[in-house]
């Protein structure tokens, strides 16, 4: 739709800043935020315009201009730019020249056509927009000289599956271009020799930076025909300027793609469940730790209100980022019950009632970890004691396990004899006061 947004939305052939849109193959996620942009409505602020310049003469606009000739190529251009908006591409999408169509059996007043934009900046002088199109087939123009619409003779397509299948059969992916001073005009010039075509669709992302589109160096082109399409991809070589450019069918350029993206889902799979067993395997050393600090007492208790219960985590957060998180809140930590992609956990201070008091230097029991807000609350009454309960259950299960494995003299980690855990006091020690359990 060529609006009040033009400048930044405008898709196809008579574009500047042309994006990815449903008569193209949906494509990575760069150009999802370019489709957001082509389809950013700002229909309110055209017809406002529409409202004023009804009341204006089309012979106002006339005179608006200085009557000179029009050169053969602006004629061309104006022609172009008009066949487009009534085109198969625009019209499949264009929410507010297809409103404007039903109001008049299809007519088009041109003071409403003098509101687009990109036809504007060719020429506001009705006389030679409607010069442009008389050498038109798609376009008619009435009798009075007023309004134009597409010919009742061209109906539109069928808008539906087997029409987008058709679409895509007939688009080809092109790269090799220079990302920058390529532009829509330039574009059009280099596949004139392979008209007809319906659209030049210039692929294009947001730079996180500064926020701009910028041009990723390829385009969609949609031909008229799929032999169209095929005598271009037929064509042994086709460079631009020097560069030669890489072409592949869309629906080829579509599935590559989405081989692309299923070997990242499963790279990035394979490397959260590694992550995931190797944090398990951490917990497990810090609970084994633990059994050494109770082993020459096996009556010790764990403190109350020392456990704060966390939800709403992020399910990339890991140890280290609670760790990172509380430690701004000077916290005592004992131990951290969390595993990578959960999103609730449980952390237990030093000392008996200092839950409490950490949770006061909070912004009401809310922290923020890896941008995400986290609520905290201390365990009381049962939800403590069964907590409680299970944490020495499973001290006393890892303890049991240590000890079997010193019995049978096997040597590992935290065995005598074998290597021994960094931070881990010695089993014949008497352990001293906890101050902190490292979290790696």
């Amino acid at each position: 739709m060529e609006n009040g947004k033009e400048e930044t939305s405008v898709d196809c052939l008579n574009g500047d800043a042309a994006v990815e849109v449903n008569n193209v193959p949906k494509v990575d996620a760069g150009d999802t935020n370019d489709a957001k942009e082509q389809t950013a409505e700002t229909s309110e602020k055209i017809k406002a315009e529409v409202e004023v310049n009804k009341t204006v003469e089309v012979a106002g606009n006339a005179s608006e201009e200085a009557e000179e000739e029009p050169t053969t190529e602006l004629l061309e251009k104006i022609k172009d730019q008009v066949e487009y908006y009534f085109g198969n591409v625009n019209m499949q999408r264009d929410k507010f020249l297809i409103e404007q169509t039903k109001l008049d059996e299809g007519w088009i007043p041109m003071t409403v056509m003098l509101n687009f934009k990109l036809l504007a900046t060719l020429s506001k002088n009705v006389n030679v927009i409607l010069r442009a199109l008389k050498s038109s087939d798609l376009i008619e123009i009435s009798e009075d000289k007023k309004k134009i619409r597409r010919s009742p003779n061209d109906p539109l397509p069928e808008y539906n599956e087997e029409y987008r299948k058709a679409q895509e059969a007939r688009t080809v992916y092109v790269k090799g271009f220079p990302l920058t001073d390529t532009n829509i005009d330039k574009l059009k010039v280099f596949f004139n020799p392979y008209k007809p075509f319906e659209t030049i669709v210039m692929r294009k992302y947001q730079d996180n930076k500064d926020k701009v589109y910028k041009f990723k160096g390829s385009v969609f082109v949609q031909f008229k025909t799929l032999d169209g399409a095929k005598a271009f991809m037929n064509v042994e070589s086709i460079k631009y300027e020097d560069t030669e450019l890489i072409r592949k069918w869309a629906a080829n350029y579509t599935a590559d793609k989405a081989q692309e993206r299923e070997e990242r889902r499963k790279k990035k799979e394979i490397k959260s469940k590694k992550s995931a067993i190797t944090e398990e395997k951490e917990m497990d050393a810090d609970k084994t730790d633990q059994t050494l600090e109770t082993d020459t007492n096996t009556d010790i208790k764990l403190p109350k209100g020392s456990i704060i219960y966390f939800s709403g985590v992020s399910k990339i957060c890991t140890r280290e980022d609670i760790k990172e998180c509380l430690d701004k809140f000077d916290a005592d930590i004992a131990y951290i019950d969390f595993r990578r992609g959960n999103t609730e956990g449980w952390v237990r201070l030093q000392g008996g009632n200092t839950a409490k008091s950490l949770l006061e230097k909070t912004n009401e029991n809310k922290v923020i970890i890896r941008d995400v807000e986290v609520t905290c609350k201390v365990l009381e009454g049962e939800e403590e004691d069964k907590y409680l309960a299970k944490t020495m259950e499973e001290i006393a299960a890892l303890k049991k396990k240590y000890s079997k494995g010193k019995r049978s003299g096997r040597k590992g980690r935290n065995v005598r004899g074998g290597k021994k855990r960094h931070h881990s006091p010695s089993p014949n020690s008497v352990p001293a006061k906890k101050t902190k359990v490292a979290i790696e």
